[in-house]
């Protein structure tokens, strides 16, 4: 038994860490990739090279052996000088296994891993392959140029959940991994900004949204920092920065909730320590929302969505405005429970519903789910507490559900048999 997997697919545009704003934000915001960030630190007798990489198991081939669900995956990086010289090679192996079926499809549950080797200074060339166990199936990833330089005392931001674990009595905070992009839809994550100069007190970032058409730039103040590890972990399946009290050579000043205010796009940061503007350093990141619904992605078709709760005249009238988003977002604004936020949980929920009933509702000759009446129904009420499927006297298919709060029934009748089913019974 076999969970069919489309690797060729996932790996045909893969994501890492880059430097500049060419990044497949397609791919980072559908959820369905494999995601890789290079970090680095300074060591005894150099750097070390940190690869940090997750992927959802839905993307992943999974074999059935006896009562469990087997899948494994190999990540293997070579580096190479600026010569294209052969510095060295380092690989990571993965093994999972599962025994609930479910689990192999999941978005949301990550196979993660981290690679580590020690550089000098200098310009390098690193190539990546990954290659599933299972299905024997390689990549090669894009080419990814670094250079590490040892007059540089202000190192690349680090993307941090916002819950912090424990890995071995320590006290740790979680990467994000997603190919260096802030998570729009995560506005509570924790933009890190490790400094190797103790000297330094304060960092001054300057925030610029290059992505909108009128560039906008706020600025903030940032004091608060943690002494923290040179070093990342895998702990308890994710990649981890152990935080002590101790005397460490990084200082990682947090800025929290950083993403409140961003919208989506290419952002650019001016970070200046001590207000020494001759020390400022630039970084160019990604504000992507993640997993965002697909029937969200064009404005126009998530206005006409609308249709299922609000009037045709409202909907002609965002039709019709100047600026369909900033219309479409305002529109969601007053059901916004996070108002302090640039992201609308309800908004999303809503468009996470059409997708889902697009997916499941459609009928076998292609017709709307999102506008059928099991599409509308699971739209406005969501997932039933319970689904009860039988056939009646004409043996058509009949499908009730039942909803504690509020407390209704919905019945729905598939008359032709090609899965359009019509709401028969309200209760």
């Amino acid at each position: 038994m076999k969970k069919i997997f489309f690797y060729y697919l996932l790996l045909a545009a893969p994501l890492i860490a880059q430097p500049d704003f060419k990044i497949n934000r397609d791919l980072i915001q559908s959820g369905n990739f494999f995601n890789s960030e290079i970090h680095y630190f300074p060591s005894r007798d150099g750097y070390t090279l940190f690869y940090s990489y997750k992927i959802p198991y839905a993307q992943l081939f999974f074999q059935k052996e006896d009562d469990n669900f087997t899948s494994g995956l190999k990540v293997s990086i070579e580096i190479k000088d600026s010569s294209n010289g052969f510095v060295k090679r380092v690989f990571d192996e993965r093994n999972i296994f599962v025994k609930d079926f479910k689990v192999t499809n999941s978005q949301s549950i990550f196979l993660q891993g981290l690679l580590s080797t020690e550089l000098k200074d200098g310009k390098y060339k690193i190539f990546t392959v990954i290659s599933d166990k299972s299905s024997k199936l390689e990549r090669k990833l894009p080419l990814f140029d670094l250079e590490i330089f040892k007059s540089v005392t202000i190192l690349n931001p680090i993307i941090l959940e916002s819950e912090k674990d424990i890995c071995d009595n320590n006290e740790s905070y979680i990467l994000s991994t997603n190919s260096s992009a802030i998570p729009f839809n995560k506005p509570e994550n924790i933009l890190a900004i490790p400094v190797m100069d103790s000297t330094i007190k304060s960092l001054t970032i300057n925030i610029k949204n290059v992505g909108l058409e009128k560039e906008s730039t706020s600025s903030i103040k940032v004091t608060e920092f943690v002494m923290g590890s040179p070093k990342m972990t895998l702990c308890n399946g994710k990649v981890m920065i152990p935080i002590s009290e101790n005397r460490t050579p990084i200082k990682y000043f947090f800025i929290k909730n950083f993403a409140c205010k961003l919208n989506e796009g290419p952002i650019k940061l001016e970070v200046i320590p001590n207000d020494n503007e001759n020390k400022k350093t630039d970084f160019n990141l990604n504000v992507v929302w993640i997993g965002k619904p697909l029937s969200l992605i064009d404005t126009e078709a998530a206005i006409k969505y609308l249709n299922i709760v609000e009037s045709n005249e409202k909907v002609s009238e965002l039709l019709s405005s100047d600026d369909n988003k900033i219309a479409l977002y305002n529109y969601w604004k007053s059901a916004d429970p996070t108002p302090e936020t640039n992201y609308n949980e309800v908004m999303c929920e809503f468009y996470r519903r059409i997708d889902y009933s697009e997916y499941h509702f459609s009928t076998i000759m292609g017709n709307d789910g999102a506008k059928s009446d099991r599409g509308k129904t699971y739209i406005k009420f969501g997932q039933p507490d319970k689904i009860e499927r039988n056939t009646n006297n004409e043996d058509h298919i009949v499908e009730s559900w039942f909803y504690n709060s509020p407390k209704k029934t919905f019945v729905f009748i598939d008359k032709d048999g090609t899965g359009k089913f019509n709401l028969a019974a309200t209760q």
